[in-house]
């Protein structure tokens, strides 16, 4: 799941994607509680990243600004920070209605889903077994 570079190499992967830290706050310093986040996330943040892309399609700025408002906080649950960065800005593009603005906005999201998909596999292979 690492990318690569133009030049051939591969781009070390984007640890701070998500932050160990806010995880342990939200579920405490259990290694297994915090698997069953990430597995829970996951999927969730996938299915919330398409809510967004249909809502996109179909030229629904509310559902749009909601889904995008839905998606923020399951992201502050693993301390996602971009993806929470993102979701702000998509949220005011999407009650002023700047569509340009939404689908560049929209454009960003997979990319930074992949760095959270990335940083979450790294951080449960360190983490201790449960």
């Amino acid at each position: 799941m690492q990318e690569e570079i133009s030049n051939g190499t591969t781009a070390r992967p984007r640890v701070d994607a998500v932050n160990p830290q806010i995880m342990r706050k939200v579920v405490g310093d259990d290694p297994e509680m915090i698997r069953v986040l990430i597995a829970e996330f996951l999927p969730g943040a996938r299915s919330g990243i398409a809510e967004i892309g249909e809502a996109v399609g179909s030229g629904l700025a509310d559902r749009v600004r909601a889904s995008s408002h839905k998606l923020k906080g399951a992201c502050a649950m693993v301390g996602a920070r971009h993806l929470i960065e993102i979701c702000v800005q998509l949220e005011a593009a999407a009650r002023a209605e700047e569509w340009r603005r939404i689908e560049e906005l929209f454009a960003e999201l997979d990319p930074h889903m992949s760095e959270v998909e990335v940083a979450t596999d790294l951080l449960l292979r360190e983490m201790p077994a449960g």
